[in-house]
């Protein structure tokens, strides 16, 4: 019987030893004990979420036992990734090229052509194929490190394996005492000296932009890390468009050249032009604009290809072919059963192999002593669709999990970078943790079973090593000063204006709650209680805070729980909320930490506070519980306008949020009183004054307006106070100056444009309150005024579609929730 072969534990030597450089931070570990330990794991859990949003496809968290190399080793398998690398690039030009090895048999066809990363292409490529490389590396039980995969196509991981780093230092400090780890920086650095010096451009500052299929996407958290740290826009398809030849990216201010894109997609996805193209949306005529050399895409779309499992086989012989070297890192041992024999495979040990697709990373794999007999006869059948695989036992190290200090297995991936005049790694990496042992190498390990996975920070020592030094930064233009919103995508300028509305959506949404929970269960039965409450439960249906009015005529315990109901999972501002989230989210490389946390952590707070108010027996407590919440929203919106007024420059990202916050409160205010003047009888002296009162209360202006008129309440002075007062921050004046404002920034030259149309809403709204002033009835000059003001609403909803035809790029799908006030609801607006 075969035994199994003992997987190595990284900590030991193979004399049941301690290795020396895991000695100290043994030590520290010990001192800090398993809940310590366990905690500060859920604290760099928690910071993790802060920084990047409750993102699909985030790992869970940090594990606090970094992975540690000492430089010795580190230095070994630095050489033997180079080696790989000049390899796959080596193989790449000839399968794109003069395809000998095909010619010559060394590789066979059925690998290279039936795989996915494979391009039928309209030319050859210009420039090198790869720019950066990640390898997924596992330590066999004979303790030497193997390849388990090569990653080109995304290499992703390289932006979680900083934040793990920097979430290692701020949360386990003690970790790092008396001991030197070398930095990720430097290659960071590098990096992005590399991309400037790729686009070739002394006389002008280059555009580099990162696609990526946007927020909805599993790696949105790392595209966002990755902008950040080389200075790239983030840019979805949409927003990049080829013209003449060239890319652009779309802007508020117009096109704006790209000169090198890094590539975070699928390569098959990337130029439906010329690519069968998939669900992620790709930019026409990309690759053609590559070969012309116009842009650089880093790394091609076609060096996918060298990512196919059944390439392992054959990289012994590869190497000594195009770069005539024995290969310093060996893959994992690989059979390709069409060579080796289908019978020959079968005959062996069959629990010691893996059966993996050839061709595609993403194929279904099964232990060949597991395989069923239809996977046994497809294997015979056509065996060149099949690589058998090396069932190695990873290495494991310890791991902190609830239940205690465990091993686990693990496998390593380090990243690799061309600055152009040769290759280098970068002196760390990420290591994960796999969900089981018993798992194909190479396969998908991304997330674990059941949620998703946990990471490891890799150290290098620095002890006998040299300092990470790239070629020197190339020279850079002297750049010209701007002070207006820069290049900012369209895209984005969109996300911005939505998010300023829902943000306006859901402090109104809070002050109809409390003018409405106020009023519920204290109607002492007159026809003015009843009549406010009426209004106000009819302005809640018209926002989409309640389905009916049918709670006036309900009893007080009715009432309350159909306002508990609001703030369930269903109600409207949990549904704002997550539109919030998910806007936020898409925004992260826009906003300064302190923004996107407070967003963050606030929106979960509130979230969970509005599942908690829930309907109990006792109508008193449940009533006050929905203040408790309506004060928390009401809290959230008022921090959110402070924290952007004091965090965010007056352009750019600010001036179209504050775009999307006044348009939007300036609507609600004319379609609230249009609604409370359309109450029957309005016009008598005593539900005149109620709705004058509620009109007040609704906009938070009732103390500013006793200030100064006392108890007296009369149409002209609350209609101007509502409506022209530009000193008043609830009105529609103040509103719509900042509206002017905003666009004469942003287009100068527009003259009497979109900047026009707003001052023309303030020229009817004077000529509405001039109206009532003069007229010898204000009462009733006041109750005919709501076609009026319903009019100028839908002059605002103009100005609204106008201001996403001139900005914005089509959305895929409305941006609307629930049936709110239909400012500028569901209608998309223009391509820019």
């Amino acid at each position: 019987m075969n035994m199994a072969p003992i997987p190595v534990d990284e900590m030991v030597d193979g004399h049941g030893g301690v290795r020396p450089h895991w000695r100290r931070l043994l030590g520290a570990i010990s001192d800090l004990g398993h809940r310590e330990l366990l905690e500060r794991g859920r604290q760099m859990a928690r910071a993790l979420h802060d920084q990047t949003g409750p993102i699909e496809g985030a790992a869970a968290g940090c594990d606090p036992v970094p992975l540690l190399l000492t430089a010795q080793e580190f230095a070994r398998l630095s050489e033997g990734v180079v080696q790989r690398a000049r390899v796959l690039e080596a193989t790449l030009r000839d399968l794109y090229g003069p395809r000998a090895l095909l010619a010559d048999g060394m590789l066979p066809p059925a690998l290279v052509y039936p795989a996915p990363g494979f391009l039928r292409m309209g030319g050859p490529v210009s420039g090198a194929f790869l720019n950066f490389y990640a390898v997924d590396l596992i330590r066999g039980p004979d303790g030497a490190w193997h390849v388990a995969a090569d990653r080109v196509a995304r290499a992703n991981g390289i932006g979680q394996a900083l934040e793990n780093r920097r979430q290692m230092t701020r949360t386990l400090p003690e970790l790092f005492a008396g001991r030197e780890v070398q930095p990720l920086s430097p290659f960071f650095d590098a990096w992005q000296d590399s991309l400037h010096r790729l686009a070739g451009l002394p006389d002008r500052n280059p555009g580099l932009a990162l696609l990526t299929p946007g927020p909805r996407g599993t790696l949105w958290a790392e595209h966002v890390i990755l902008a950040r740290e080389l200075g790239c826009v983030l840019a979805e398809a949409g927003d990049l468009a080829v013209r003449d030849g060239m890319l652009w990216l779309k802007t508020v201010r117009g096109l704006r050249r790209v000169d090198v894109l890094l590539l975070r997609q699928d390569g098959w996805t990337v130029d439906p032009l010329e690519l069968e193209g998939g669900s992620t949306p790709g930019i026409a005529g990309l690759l053609d604009a590559a070969r012309g050399g116009a842009v650089h895409l880093v790394n091609h779309p076609a060096s996918g290809l060298v990512e196919a499992p059944g390439l392992a086989a054959f990289m012994p012989a590869l190497a000594r072919r195009l770069i005539g070297e024995e290969l310093k890192l060996p893959d994992v041992p690989a059979l390709w059963p069409a060579h080796h024999g289908v019978d020959a495979l079968l005959a062996g040990d069959r629990s010691r192999w893996w059966l993996r697709d050839s061709a595609c990373t993403r194929g279904a794999s099964c232990r060949l002593d597991r395989a069923k007999d239809s996977v046994l006869a497809a294997l015979r059948r056509t065996p060149d669709r099949f690589v058998a695989v090396e069932a190695l036992a990873p290495s494991v190290m310890p791991a902190i999990r609830p239940a205690g200090i465990e091993p686990g297995a693990i496998v390593l991936r380090l990243f690799a970078l061309f600055d152009g005049g040769g290759w280098q790694v970068m002196p760390g990496g990420m290591a994960r943790l796999l969900p089981d042992s018993d798992l194909p190498p190479g396969g998908p390990m991304d997330r674990a079973r059941g949620g998703h996975s946990i990471t490891k920070d890799v150290w290098v020592t620095v002890e006998d090593s040299r300092n990470l030094v790239g070629i020197a930064a190339p020279p850079m233009p002297v750049l010209t000063i701007r002070r207006g919103q820069g290049d900012l995508p369209s895209r984005a300028a969109d996300d911005f204006y939505w998010l300023g509305r829902y943000l306006e959506q859901l402090e109104d949404a809070g002050r109809v709650l409390r003018v409405l929970t106020r009023r519920v269960g204290r109607i002492d039965g007159s026809p003015r209680e009843r009549a406010e409450l009426e209004t106000v439960l009819r302005l809640a249906v018209q926002i989409g805070l309640l389905q009916d009015e049918s709670m006036a005529g309900a009893g007080f315990a009715t009432q309350v729980r159909a306002l508990a109901a609001v703030t369930l999972d269903a109600g409207m501002p949990q549904r704002l909320l997550s539109e919030i989230a998910r806007v936020s989210a898409g925004l992260r490389d826009r906003m300064t930490v302190e923004t996107f946390e407070t967003i963050v952590q606030g929106t979960d707070a509130l979230r969970s506070q509005l599942r908690d108010a829930r309907v109990t027996g006792d109508a008193g407590r449940t009533l006050e519980r929905v203040g408790r919440v309506t004060d928390s929203l009401l809290r959230y919106g008022a921090t959110i306008s402070g924290l952007t007024a004091e965090n965010m420059v007056r352009s750019g990202g600010r001036q179209f949020l504050e775009l999307g916050r006044r348009i939007e409160r300036a609507g609600a205010i004319l379609a609230s009183m249009a609604l409370i003047l359309r109450q029957k009888d309005v016009s008598q002296r005593g539900r005149m004054e109620g709705a004058l009162r509620l009109m007040l209360e609704l906009s938070d202006c009732a103390i500013t307006y006793r200030s100064r008129y006392f108890a007296v309440f009369q149409p002209a002075p609350v209609l101007d106070l509502l409506l022209l007062d530009g000193g008043n921050p609830r009105g529609v004046a103040s509103q719509m100056a900042m509206v002017a404002e905003a666009l004469a920034d942003l287009d100068p030259s527009d003259g009497t444009g979109l900047a026009g149309a707003a001052g023309m809403v303030m020229e009817r709204l004077h000529g509405v309150v001039d109206d009532v002033l003069s007229a010898p009835q204000q009462d009733a000059a006041a109750a005919a005024l709501p076609e009026r003001l319903l009019d100028i609403h839908a002059g605002l909803r103009d100005l609204g579609q106008q201001i996403a035809r001139r900005y914005f790029v089509v959305l895929t799908s409305p941006r609307a929730v629930g049936g709110l006030r239909g400012v500028d609801r569901g209608e998309a607006p223009d391509e820019s």
